[in-house]
């Protein structure tokens, strides 16, 4: 009777001490998955054709910058040229900022997308921008493309 006590009283013990293990990882894996990577895309506040301009990203966890990414990349292309897009490597500057360099040849609308690779997470915010002046027309068929766009999201749109 008395080793049945024992024997009760380690495997209670050892239940007890497996559970508290158990629940500090599962929070911890919980807190890190609560705490995503955000990332905030900069552009100078004009861009000129044929003028270098440095396109920038900010990435941060919890407020704080991430300084250790696995990997940043700024996708370019001009509208209704997707798949003539270029990829450019991000370098790390400081403070969490990575950016590149890059020179647009025409003027025009554009979009960047940056692949942002950083704690087991991968995020890909997109911005449009323009490059130099664009026409009154030019203007007018992006409100055209942009209604169309959020007309399409109301209307049944896939989800992700």
């Amino acid at each position: 009777m008395k080793k049945l006590i024992t024997a009760l009283g380690i495997g209670l013990l050892i239940g007890v001490l497996s559970a508290c293990t158990d629940n500090s990882t599962s929070s911890e894996s919980e807190s890190e998955i609560s705490q995503l990577v955000e990332v905030d895309i900069t552009l100078p506040e004009k861009i000129s054709p044929n003028e270098e301009s440095n396109l920038k990203v900010k990435v941060t966890q919890a407020g704080e910058s991430v300084e250790d990414a696995d990997d940043i990349q700024f996708e370019v292309w001009k509208m209704n040229g997707k798949e003539e897009s270029e990829m450019i490597k991000a370098t790390h500057e400081k403070d969490g900022v990575y950016s590149i360099r890059k020179t647009f040849k025409e003027a025009g609308i554009y979009y960047v997308q940056t692949h942002v690779t950083a704690r087991d997470m991968h995020v890909m915010p997109k911005k449009q921008f323009l490059v130099g002046n664009i026409s009154k027309e030019e203007m007018e068929k992006i409100k055209q493309m942009e209604a169309e766009s959020d007309q399409e999201g109301e209307s049944g749109g896939h989800h992700h």
